[in-house]
């Protein structure tokens, strides 16, 4: 019964990150679009809620860039004071703001994550959907591990959809930064987060937004390693260590047990190095234990499989 629930599992993410059915409808769409204008389309070309969501997420994913510039300009202004007298006045304000992010972001068409979410959030409103912005933490690399940040530093939503919660990020899912540069490429994962990986990149700064999914401490958050979105996609699992430092023994070498991997490339890579190394790679029954000697002043090492970074680790 287990093994037959996890097999429906998987097929329903992956149909459900599947866009084979809406990609060339939203191609047609012009790259410059009002909010009102965006969800009339949408509407019109997918009577279903699930495809107008999709819809969505595809046509920000390919039209919005991230805005790297303004992500590291120090002056970047993150926080808007104003003052108001009654809550309503108070509320009238803050969808002022929303509004005009959502506006900046469509008419220049690049944007940070705030712009990405408020966008995803007001286009939904429009199409009549429930959803919310959720604020809160990610990771993406070794120095936030076993490194807490006081402050939320991502924004992402939250879209209910047949009476349950689905979480999607468009931001991760338009692209990534390497090398100093953004580069535009669509990533259906973060469509629907599988919840049994959501915590391995995200964590909701609100306890509401955590217990829907499950529970977990930041501090237990920001303990884990860093997992690649290619590795989280995979059914490879990661067995040992679960903590994102992983220890040498009196050898000097550090050991890493992973599950589904017989079959896969692995290499492991240590920061500050060009030349990724072949460890020791043992198979019996399901698992792969891997292990390898650092050189004596590595603190940060990469597993790679299939020549692919899966995760991110530092050496203690």
């Amino acid at each position: 019964m287990r093994l037959s629930i996890l097999i429906f599992f998987t097929v329903f993410i992956a149909v459900a990150q599947d866009f084979s059915g809406i990609e060339s409808k939203v191609e047609g769409y012009p790259g410059l679009l009002t909010a009102d204008k965006l969800a009339t389309t949408i509407k019109k070309d997918f009577p279903k809620k699930e495809d107008q969501v999709k819809a969505l997420y595809r046509w920000l994913t390919k039209n919005i860039r991230y805005d790297l510039e303004e992500f590291y300009n120090p002056n970047r202004q993150t926080k808007t004071r104003f003052r108001y007298r009654t809550p309503e006045e108070r509320e009238q304000k803050l969808q002022e703001i929303r509004d005009k992010t959502v506006s900046e972001t469509l008419s220049k068409r690049r944007a940070v994550c705030e712009g990405y979410a408020r966008t995803f959030a007001k286009v939904s409103d429009l199409m009549g959907i429930e959803n919310e912005v959720i604020e809160g933490y990610v990771r993406n690399s070794s120095n936030s591990i076993g490194n807490p940040r006081k402050q939320p530093n991502h924004a992402w939503n939250a879209v209910k959809l047949n009476g349950k919660w689905i979480y999607i990020d468009a931001t991760w899912g338009a692209g990534s930064e390497s090398n100093g540069k953004w580069i535009r490429r669509f990533n259906p994962y973060y469509y629907n987060i599988p919840a049994t990986k959501y915590f391995k990149t995200h964590l909701p700064e609100k306890s509401i937004w955590r217990l829907r999914v499950g529970r977990i401490e930041k501090e237990d958050f920001y303990k884990q390693p860093i997992y690649s979105h290619d590795f989280l996609k995979s059914n490879v699992n990661l067995v040992s260590p679960k903590s994102g430092i992983v220890k040498r023994n009196a050898k000097g070498a550090i050991k890493m047990v992973l599950t589904n991997a017989a079959d896969k490339e692995i290499l492991i890579g240590f920061l500050g190095s060009s030349i990724a190394q072949r460890p020791s790679v043992v198979t019996k029954g399901k698992n792969t234990t891997v292990t390898i000697s650092p050189p004596p002043n590595a603190n940060v090492c990469f597993l790679l499989i299939d020549r692919e970074v899966a995760i991110e680790f530092l050496i203690n």
